[in-house]
């Protein structure tokens, strides 16, 4: 069975994380893409039908996939109307903004028979599979101690709509919902938050810097996010009762992507800078031992490749309705302790059937 896909945007995010991924998938065909850059889109894909409204794309009988990657006050409205059209949704994250809206599309998706996802592609970051390898395996012992972070050097405000007053705006709602869906994925829920979101670039008009604090049983967790690190990012730094784990520099895939290398090439990503791991391994607490590992290949297409399994009845979507629910109940309550300053329960159950 072939997979009939409708993209809803040709920005950034459909243009490099959406596109070359339903190319790149055997078992998908793009059919129609809603834009007002027709040329740009006819480009990559000549074959396609460009439309201008995205309801062309939900009422199409040929089409069983909608990808909808446009601004995030919009999320809502059309993955309900896709939905409710008999379409199975890809959204974008940040998915939506309440936990009523994201609960009220897992239902309707219930309702309907459909797959509802939310694209958290960097759950298959390489960085994030080898961590959750360490973990599992227990190599290094118990996780104690995690930072996980995705800092940038943007000094100045920037006139894009991501940086504009508005429903899900500023770098908490684009960055947080990466770094705390990725320990939902390995953890499940904590047991309370504790955040500070602010904004610190002088005329910026969203928030641009936040730090998130999770509690488990026995283990911290840390998020963050600055727009002032002009040095190398220590995108994880994981520490372990048997030695440590840290990791420099972001996973190379969407570089690589942005430089126009796509996913089907064989050095793919090798045009762009590769992480550095290094693992240090504690023989007892004087004798510590170090070592250069290589990068672990992530793959962003194997979301696409677990989600057309989930669309055709093979398998389980790759994010959970479940969890999708709880991102957004986290990012709500994060915001929520950041407001009053306070250390805040987790304390929710996603209302699905």
């Amino acid at each position: 069975m072939t997979i009939r896909v409708g993209l809803v945007g040709f920005g950034l995010s459909g243009r490099v994380f959406h596109a070359p991924f339903v190319i790149n998938d055997p078992d998908m065909e793009m059919m129609y893409v809603c834009s007002s850059k027709v040329d740009e889109v006819k480009t990559v894909l000549p074959d396609v039908t460009v439309v201008s409204t995205a309801e062309a794309i939900f009422s199409a009988s040929d089409v069983d996939l909608v990808v909808i990657t446009t601004p995030n006050e919009l999320h809502f409205t059309q993955a309900k109307q896709a939905l409710e059209s008999g379409k199975h949704v890809l959204l974008e994250k940040p998915s939506v903004t309440s936990v009523c809206q994201i609960e009220s599309l897992c239902a309707l998706a219930q309702q309907q028979g459909l797959i509802f996802c939310v694209y958290q592609n960097r759950r298959f970051d390489g960085d994030l599979l080898r961590l959750k390898a360490l973990i599992d395996g227990a190599e290094l012992g118990e996780l104690k101690h995690l930072d996980s972070r995705f800092d940038r050097f943007r000094p100045l405000a920037q006139a894009r709509w991501r940086e504009e007053p508005g429903v899900g705006t500023g770098i908490f709602w684009d960055l947080a919902p990466h770094l705390l869906d990725q320990i939902l994925f390995l953890f499940g829920p904590p047991k309370w938050l504790h955040a500070s979101i602010d904004s610190l670039r002088e005329g910026s008009q969203t928030h641009d810097w936040f730090e998130l604090e999770l509690g488990y049983d026995g283990q911290r967790i840390r998020l963050a996010s600055t727009p002032f690190e002009a040095g190398e990012m220590r995108r994880f730094n994981a520490r372990f009762t048997q030695g440590s784990w840290q990791c420099v520099g972001l996973d190379p895939q969407e570089e690589a992507l942005r430089a126009g290398q796509m996913p089907w090439q064989s050095e793919f990503p090798s045009q762009a800078a590769q992480q550095r791991n290094t693992r240090f391994v504690a023989h007892t607490q004087n004798d510590i031992e170090t070592f250069q590992e290589p990068a672990t290949q992530g793959d962003y297409a194997a979301f696409y490749r677990q989600l057309g399994n989930a669309i055709i009845g093979k398998g389980k979507a790759p994010v959970p309705m479940a969890q999708a629910c709880q991102l957004i109940y986290g990012l709500c309550l994060a915001e929520q302790s950041a407001e009053t300053g306070q250390r805040v329960a987790w304390d929710y159950t996603p209302k699905l059937a």
